[in-house]
């Protein structure tokens, strides 16, 4: 198969020489053959030639087409060898490079042809040698491995490099790997900066957080300084009303005394200071139970007796104490009853207090000739009274801060009402501390509704609802 292939001259010379032998029909072989039977045996072994010659023809067709597409091959490795952006190295088994691309001359600041028969350990820091020679002893064991190694480029730079080695096939019976470089300074310098970075950070944060601390334990001293500088008005607040209310207790009898005439009889006039004197001490009364009332809430003193109570018969027993109001001031009033058998879970004598407080605010703010309102109804287990006036009306922006103590908002135009700004934020405090809440609606010069929620005990006989009305 190695020997040239005849051409067609030989074969023709070969045709020629047949042909002449068929011409002499009277010689004989040496085996006593005559020339016609030499002449089909030749034209038999001329054909089988012809046979074996096509065949050789065509495997060395085949042969020359794969020489091309071998060639096109290793052409099409080299360029992406060459041309590849990551530094590659191929070495045989102890590390000698055979092959360096563009990438790998750049990389290391070495020309690529000035490579090629180098040792690669001549590219690696002293300080990873021992390791580097570990590595390339291991070579071969596996069939990819990633190796952290040192490498020193021409120019005196240290670069920390990953390395990924993969075998490839055996080439002139020896093995060879390919060493693909990864720059991983950069990525080194990031975490090293991260690092720093997060020192930093916990750093700032233990100075920030020991500062908040020190705010923290400043403020719990000024918390506590300020609570008991409120327990302290507190309980001057209850000492103070105590004390007032004792010699204003002491005025009212006197007064009494002096309106049953029993140290003589009073003429009109005297009559008349003597009312004047009595409604200033209960005006004065008023005040000093509500200072009391608001300091025994800001202490937390306050005592409930929670029980089941009628609603309407509370709410009856409330405004009999503003009826005298409302008539003074020419005030109608309009009382919806409900159900009488409905009770909710509160404390009676607060309730009624709240009450009081709201139509008492409800005839302050409102003008002669104008009307106050209350009804009652059941919504979702809560008993809703509500306290509708014709007033002046609060701002709807405003309308918090006149739950707030010592607080009196009024409408642009209006007179000051007089008291202390207690009884709204007193209220709220105790429908809270039963269960429930004071919440408010207004309009300028339409009026304002106070709504008092409580919660419902439910019972099987008892009807749960009162008679619906209008908003």
């Amino acid at each position: 198969m190695t020997e040239p292939l005849p051409s067609r001259q030989d074969i023709a010379r070969f045709t020629d020489f047949v042909e002449l032998a068929r011409d002499t029909r009277t010689r004989y072989d040496s085996e006593g053959m005559s020339v016609e039977e030499a002449h089909e045996r030749l034209l038999t072994a001329y054909e089988e030639l012809s046979v074996a010659e096509e065949e050789l023809r065509a495997q060395q067709d085949a042969i020359q087409d794969a020489q091309r597409q071998i060639e096109v091959e290793r052409n099409r490795y080299r360029a992406l060898f060459e041309f590849a952006p990551d530094p590659y190295l191929v070495t045989d088994s102890s590390g000698t490079i055979e092959q360096a691309n563009t990438a790998a001359a750049e990389f290391l600041g070495v020309p690529a042809a000035l490579l090629i028969g180098k040792p690669m350990i001549n590219f690696v820091d002293m300080r990873t040698r021992p390791e580097f020679r570990a590595h390339v002893r291991a070579l071969g064991t596996t069939v990819r491995d990633r190796i952290l190694i040192d490498l020193s480029t021409r120019d005196g730079r240290t670069l920390a490099v990953e390395t990924t080695v993969a075998a490839l096939p055996a080439h002139a019976g020896h093995d060879c790997y390919c060493w693909l470089l990864r720059d991983m300074s950069t990525s080194r310098d990031r975490e090293e900066s991260m690092l720093a970075l997060n020192r930093s950070l916990n750093a700032r944060v233990a100075q920030r957080t020991r500062e908040l601390e020190i705010a923290l334990a400043g403020e719990q001293a000024a918390r506590k300084e300020a609570e008991a500088a409120n327990r302290i008005k507190s309980e001057l607040f209850a000492r103070l009303s105590h004390e007032f209310r004792t010699p204003l207790h002491a005025v009212s009898g006197y007064l009494e005394i002096l309106q049953q005439n029993i140290h003589g009889g009073l003429n009109e006039d005297q009559r008349k200071d003597v009312d004047r004197i009595h409604q200033a001490q209960e005006h004065l009364m008023t005040l000093v139970n509500m200072i009391l009332d608001f300091a025994k809430l800001e202490g937390g003193l306050v005592e409930l007796s929670m029980a089941e109570i009628p609603i309407e018969e509370t709410l009856r027993g409330a405004e009999a104490l503003v009826a005298p109001q409302f008539a003074k001031k020419g005030v109608v009033y309009t009382h919806r009853p409900g159900d009488s058998a409905l009770t909710v879970f509160a404390d009676r004598e607060k309730v009624q207090q709240i009450i009081v407080n709201l139509l008492a605010n409800a005839v302050k703010f409102t003008p002669p000739g104008g009307s106050v309102e209350l009804d009652w109804r059941v919504e979702n287990d809560t008993v809703m009274v509500r306290v509708r006036d014709t007033g002046s009306g609060v701002p709807e922006e405003k309308i918090e801060e006149i739950f707030e103590p010592f607080v009196q908002v009024r409408a642009p135009g209006s007179m000051p009402s007089g008291g202390t700004g207690l009884g709204l934020p007193i209220s709220r405090d105790l429908a809270r501390a039963m269960g429930g809440d004071v919440r408010a609606t207004s309009r300028l010069s339409v009026g304002s509704v106070f709504t008092l929620t409580l919660p419902l005990r439910k019972h099987t006989s008892a009807k749960l609802s009162a008679p619906a009305t209008e908003n």
